[in-house]
């Protein structure tokens, strides 16, 4: 099987197109990780997004409270001389 004379030649052409099928598999693997890159990023975004809307959250609740008008009104309390 590999006595015949057509075994150089065949690996010798076969050699340049097995790199061009494994540059094209390493352009494809840069592609994935981009696009992994850019779903961490946009996850870290709407993460960041989350935190905010759930301080604002906290803001209103005691902004909304009965206690916050106590406090004001013990404040200026305070502050009259």
């Amino acid at each position: 099987m590999f006595n015949t004379p057509y075994i150089v030649p065949v690996l010798a052409l076969a050699i340049p197109s097995i790199a061009i099928v494994l540059n094209h598999i390493r352009k494809w693997q840069a592609i994935d990780l981009e696009q992994a890159q850019g779903e961490v990023d946009l996850r870290r975004r709407f993460r960041s997004m989350d935190e905010i809307d759930r301080r604002v959250a906290d803001i209103e609740r005691y902004v909304t409270s009965p206690e916050f008008e106590l406090n004001r009104k013990f404040r200026h309390l305070a502050d009259k001389p």
